[in-house]
């Protein structure tokens, strides 16, 4: 992904996204802790490791407005905040959620060499089938629709920005980053042009972060990818795909941010 191609616009403030895992598996599953002193040890995590550990905890957040994928380095008391969520809310969905039976657990115990098989065949997948849609839809919105309503032709040419940004994205993965992630999963020696496994890492989480840009853009343009009541079969069917694109995006992220690549770098230790 390259910034030049995010439109003028925009004025990104991009932060780096930091993990630092813990276990605390006593944590929501009748733990000792006082309720005050668990809703303070709940608020002191971070929100990416919290979804790792269970995956269903990433609809309480998106219920509550909090990004659990690029923003998941943040402890939970600053993503509420950010969010302008009441933590005590959040605290309660969360202990609501139980950790058995997580399709989350099952996928943070894949060898590495899997949980890649799995994000290329499921989320590179994904997008490289919904990516063309997206730009069909915008496309024919703008046709029909451009020259009434201000919104489209940009609407349109960010969406163009996010498929562009994704598409060279996912290769520098499949090419690059995940053969050498491969290969210290199974203790082989290759041989690379970017030094220590961290440099693509690093490169990886920062277009990961430039896609939440263009993204929260698009939540502006859309009003939350609602359509108004005048909008046709298209405009409908456009924002609803978008949605989902987002929705695929989050766990697609998630995955990579918060397992895939911490334990790489545990691995390069």
């Amino acid at each position: 992904m390259s910034a030049t191609s995010i439109p003028q616009d925009a004025q990104p403030s991009v932060h780096g996204v930091g993990y630092q895992p813990r276990h605390d598996s006593q944590l929501g599953q009748g733990s000792e802790l006082s309720e005050s002193a668990q809703d303070s040890h709940w608020l002191a995590r971070k929100v990416g490791e919290l979804v790792a550990e269970d995956f269903r905890r990433a609809h309480v957040f998106s219920q509550f407005g909090i990004d659990f994928c690029c923003g998941g380095g943040k402890p939970l008391s600053i993503a509420c905040e950010r969010a302008e969520i009441d933590p005590a809310k959040v605290v309660a969905a969360l202990n609501a959620v139980t950790l058995t039976g997580s399709k989350e657990d099952e996928l943070n115990q894949l060898p590495l060499d899997l949980l890649i098989e799995y994000i290329e065949s499921t989320h590179h997948q994904y997008v490289r089938e919904k990516a063309p849609l997206l730009v069909e839809y915008s496309e024919k919105m703008v046709r029909a629709h451009g020259e009434h309503y201000a919104e489209i032709v940009p609407f349109a040419g960010w969406v163009r920005a996010l498929v562009e940004d994704l598409m060279p994205h996912l290769m520098k993965e499949e090419k690059i980053l995940f053969p050498a992630i491969r290969g210290l999963s199974q203790a082989e020696h290759i041989e690379t042009c970017f030094g220590h496994i961290g440099n693509p890492i690093n490169a990886m989480q920062h277009e990961h972060e430039e896609v939440g840009l263009i993204l929260q853009k698009l939540h502006e343009l859309t009003n939350d990818f609602t359509p108004p009541e005048h909008a046709c079969t298209t405009w409908r069917v456009c924002y609803a795909t978008l949605a989902e694109f987002e929705a695929d995006l989050h766990q697609h992220i998630h995955l990579e941010n918060n397992i895939l690549f911490p334990k790489a770098l545990g691995l390069a230790q």
